[in-house]
């Protein structure tokens, strides 16, 4: 196998609590040690312990932009995750399984959720097969998947013995043995895993020298057993470069603390507490010598507030942020919810405050740990009022960290609330990066119309021609800050006059935004411009559809992408010269209502006649694209509902 034709995708299932991000971590390692690119995202279900999860992780040269299915091969250490991917894995690819399991029955799974046990009896039912493991396992070998057992019991005993370690211990490394029988036989050698391991657990000593221990015990029983390795992986084009994996909301966080945030504020709720518990543990970054030059600074500091609820948390953003701090909060959409009314606090006081909305699954509570991209419209249209804001999406981990920065140069630049739009698949999504894919020296920090040392006579809500009013923090003068409409001096008022008069100054300000955003940075076109077929989207299904326009061109079929990326102002310019070129548009999204075809109809008057959305709280799958694509340009369907994914 040449590095070029190295396109690995692999699974690991057990349960939940059971060390399944741990081992999907531990396998990530181990490529990028090796010098490849890749990128591993985790399903798992709102409980704390017990019922499935799941890690897939795919394996490329360049890197990989989605997950992909059917995976080459799966680790599957329990019974529940036998029956929940038996038919994922593709003719030709194997399943290392725990021997154990076998033979146990899927009425006694107690956390596998009814309506698939329901699915999976009448299956075995039809098949006249026994509703065990076992027979799961009996249809994957049927269709060409072969089968790698692990006495992971005796295995277990094995360790505990050689290592001294309890026997509760040593069987936490029932991963560790599952995740090496399966590397090793896609061909990557032991030493890879063994650093990777070492690297995982580099606090923890006896930690990994017990799971050191464990991959070699499983190495040599694949050696004895299965004959050793079934292929080679060659050493990748990027070994010995300096490669970091970085989740999306660690990434953010990144970007944050990069573009000179000083403060954060946040209330618990998934997926955005990762964000700010990453900021609160690298609140002060010592900087390299070059960095303090760059940035003029000793230290990359910041305040993490956790407060009480979602509303003191931008309450408290936005106090900090009329005394001059660079400020942002982090939430999902039911904490969004919660912060409507601060938002056109935000907008009549004009301060300056980053909202990172990660979305998930909804309405209500909804889906906590799923994906979705269900809040497009409540970003658009949160706060009462005529409220102009930003509203930012973000496509993938390199976008998102440089959007960060963009986002705090915004709000102060232009003194209004700026909503950054991610996602649960994002945030839990890791990937390799380069040092140069996030360059400091790219990075410019913007602070607009501040005034440190206003003179006499300073008005707040100065009326000026381009909309915006030179800004001074409270404490450096006298002023009054309101949410009621006010004079330019802040004082309140509802004089007509002058209520018109700050109407249409804020009218000004959303329209100098809407001219200074350069075209593209509010739109990317990707592809041939000429193509025929244009598929519109946002958010993080953009690397999804990059990778299925590659899987369409081996196709014949040749289509472009247009991913808008800021969504208030509208680009309704930019958006209609692409669409009305396109014989065929079909709209890509995770929404029901497709929210992002509403608001182009909306603002633009053009109508997309084709749709493909899925629903089902998984990740996209680029094959999913790609195929419903297809069907659309066979068929002449309306709208095509995927639902790949456990």
């Amino acid at each position: 196998m040449s590095v070029d034709n190295v396109d690995l995708k692999l699974l690991i299932g057990g349960p939940q609590g059971g060390g399944i991000e741990s081992a999907g971590q531990i396998v990530l390692k181990s490529f990028v040690l090796k010098g490849y690119h890749v990128i591993g995202t985790r399903e798992y279900q709102s409980n704390i312990i017990g019922a499935h999860s799941y890690f897939t992780v795919r394996v490329r040269a360049n890197r990989p932009g989605a997950i992909h299915f059917p995976v080459d091969a799966a680790t599957l250490l329990d019974a529940e995750s036998i029956f929940t991917h038996f038919t994922d894995i593709k003719s030709g690819g194997f399943i290392v399984y725990d021997t154990g399991a076998v033979n146990q029955k899927l009425r006694l799974i107690a956390p596998m959720p009814k309506p698939l046990k329901q699915r999976l009896n009448k299956f075995f039912q039809e098949k006249g097969l026994e509703p065990v493991a076992g027979s799961a396992l009996k249809v994957a070998e049927e269709n060409g998947v072969k089968l790698i057992g692990l006495p992971m019991k005796e295995l277990i005993r094995k360790v505990a013995h050689e290592t001294g370690a309890p026997l509760s211990r040593a069987s936490k490394t029932i991963n560790t043995m599952g995740l090496t029988a399966m590397l090793y036989l896609s061909g990557v050698e032991l030493a890879w895993i063994e650093k990777a391991i070492n690297v995982h657990f580099a606090a923890k000593k006896k930690v990994a020298d017990m799971n050191v221990y464990a991959a070699k015990l499983a190495a040599e029983y694949i050696d004895e057993v299965y004959g050793g390795p079934c292929c080679f992986i060659p050493e990748g084009p990027h070994l010995g470069k300096d490669v970091m994996l970085a989740t999306g909301n660690e990434i953010v966080a990144m970007g944050k603390a990069t573009g000179g945030l000083t403060m954060q504020t946040y209330y618990p709720i998934t997926p955005a507490s990762d964000e700010a518990l990453f900021l609160e543990g690298h609140r002060n970054l010592e900087l390299a010598p070059w960095a303090e030059e760059v940035l003029n600074l000793k230290k990359l500091g910041a305040v993490v507030l956790q407060t009480e609820d979602e509303l003191s948390a931008i309450i408290g953003a936005l106090g900090a942020g009329a005394a001059g701090a660079r400020v942002a909060t982090s939430t999902s959409g039911p904490g969004f919810a919660l912060m409507n009314e601060a938002i056109s606090l935000g907008i009549m006081a004009e301060i300056p405050v980053v909202i990172t909305l990660w979305m998930r699954g909804g309405p209500s509570t909804g889906l906590p740990t799923r994906e979705g991209q269900q809040d497009l419209l409540h970003a658009m249209f949160s706060g009462h009022g005529d409220n102009p804001k930003i509203v930012l999406a973000s496509g993938d981990h390199v976008e998102a960290f440089y959007d960060a920065i963009k986002a705090l140069n915004w709000a102060e630049k232009y003194q209004t609330p700026v909503i950054h739009v991610l996602d649960k698949y994002l945030a839990s999504t890791v990937t390799s990066l380069h040092r140069e894919d996030i360059d400091p020296l790219k990075i410019r920090i913007e602070r607009g119309k501040l005034v440190e040392n206003p003179g006499p006579g300073y008005l707040r809500y100065k009326i000026t021609e381009d909309g915006i009013s030179p800004r001074a923090p409270m404490g450096k003068t006298i002023m009054t800050v309101t949410g009621l409409e006010h004079t330019e001096d802040g004082m309140p008022t509802e004089d007509p006059v002058v209520r018109e008069e700050m109407m249409a100054k804020r009218r000004r300000k959303f329209e100098t935004i809407a001219n200074e955003i350069p075209s593209e940075e509010k739109v990317v076109l990707h592809g041939d411009p000429d193509a025929k077929i244009t598929i519109v989207s946002w958010g993080s299904t953009k690397p999804i559809i990059l990778e299925a326009l590659k899987l369409l061109e081996a196709e014949g079929i040749k289509a472009n992408f247009l991913q808008i990326r800021v969504f208030y102002p509208f680009p309704r310019e930019e958006v209609l010269d692409v669409l009305t070129r396109a014989e065929t548009v079909i709209d890509v999204e995770q929404n029901d209502l497709l929210q992002a075809a509403f608001l182009i109809r909306g603002f633009t008057g053009f109508e997309i006649k084709h749709f493909v959305k899925k629903l089902t709280g998984r990740a996209l799958w680029d094959t999913e694209v790609a195929h419903a694509v297809k069907r659309i340009l066979e068929t002449g369907e309306r709208e095509v509902v995927v639902n790949g994914g456990a």
